[in-house]
């Protein structure tokens, strides 16, 4: 019985570490000229319970004035999951350029400017689920967060200055 026991006390650790490699992870990664280095790995599950003690304002996003357009915007996306990969807009103006392409299943926006880049990619069927959970006014929270799960290794947003350099990805 005492083994028993044991064995059970000593799986504990073994389990909830499996737990953790295996989960969905946002990483923020933080780069400053004059500052540390700072990377914050948090695991999606961790953000989906600290968010039940989050304002209720956190909890959902209100988007007034959507309700004319979500229609069209999910018609867009059903489109755009079944089109070929291609340039959908590309503006040069000066020393910026914004470009904006379907790469596989993502979309990719790309933002050249003098003083900083911006680099995000968004999974087709991320936006797609996140459309889904607008109810007429508002985007769930806890449903964006649900979509991001099902993404694995993915870089989301990458930010450069030339005094800061701001990465988030899924892992």
């Amino acid at each position: 019985m005492l083994k028993i026991a044991a064995i059970t006390v000593l799986s504990i650790p073994l389990l909830l570490v499996g737990a953790l490699l295996s989960a969905t992870w946002v990483v923020v990664d933080v780069r400053t000229a004059d500052g540390p280095r700072i990377i914050v790995p948090v695991p999606l599950a961790v953000v989906r319970a600290a968010l039940a003690f989050a304002p209720d304002d956190a909890k959902h996003v209100e988007l007034p004035d959507f309700d004319e357009y979500a229609d069209v915007a999910g018609e867009i996306l059903d489109e755009l999951i079944d089109a070929p990969d291609g340039v959908l807009v590309e503006v040069h103006d000066g020393g910026d350029h914004v470009l904006i392409a379907k790469v596989g299943d993502e979309i990719e926006i790309s933002v050249d400017g003098d003083d900083e880049e911006v680099s995000i990619r968004l999974p087709l069927t991320v936006a797609a689920d996140i459309l889904d959970s607008f109810d007429g006014d508002a985007i769930e929270t806890r449903e964006a967060l649900a979509a991001l799960s099902a993404v694995s290794h993915s870089d989301l947003v990458h930010v450069r200055t030339a005094d800061e350099e701001v990465k988030v990805w899924i892992w």
